[in-house]
């Protein structure tokens, strides 16, 4: 896991970045989206305490810039192979055990005795095509 060196400017914008997300997403969102009547006050101490280094002396931020990205590598590790093995799971084996039991083959992998060749003819596409392709 190699987490990427930044200068103070990189920190300065780390600092007041997560900040504002802290404040948006826990302050401001959050409460409005389940109806909490109390504005919680943490979100701002948590956002003074990031703002005020970044501001002053953004290399004070270094520890915890290079812990987040720790604990960001760790979520996206696991989150991957959570994903694409929901993914895989749901989505592609019941498709290929349909396809089996159907017979499907879409990449024609079934030798053919009779056939000189497997080759695929490629259709020609005018010119026009080129001009509006979607």
């Amino acid at each position: 896991m190699d987490i990427p060196t930044i200068d103070n400017a990189g920190l300065r914008k780390f600092g007041l970045t997560t900040g504002a997300i802290i404040v948006v997403l826990f302050a401001l969102f959050f409460p409005w989206v389940f109806d909490i009547a109390a504005m919680p006050m943490w979100p701002w101490v948590v956002a003074v305490i990031l703002w005020l280094p970044a501001l002053l002396m953004p290399s004070m931020l270094r520890p915890v810039y290079t812990t987040w990205m720790k604990i960001g590598h760790g979520i996206g590790w696991v989150n991957t192979r959570i994903i694409l093995g929901v993914l895989f799971y749901v989505l592609v084996l019941p498709m290929g055990l349909v396809m089996r039991l159907f017979g499907g083959d879409p990449m024609a992998r079934k030798r053919d005795a009779s056939a000189t060749s497997y080759r695929v003819v490629s259709v020609s596409e005018s010119k026009d095509r080129l001009e509006k392709p979607y």
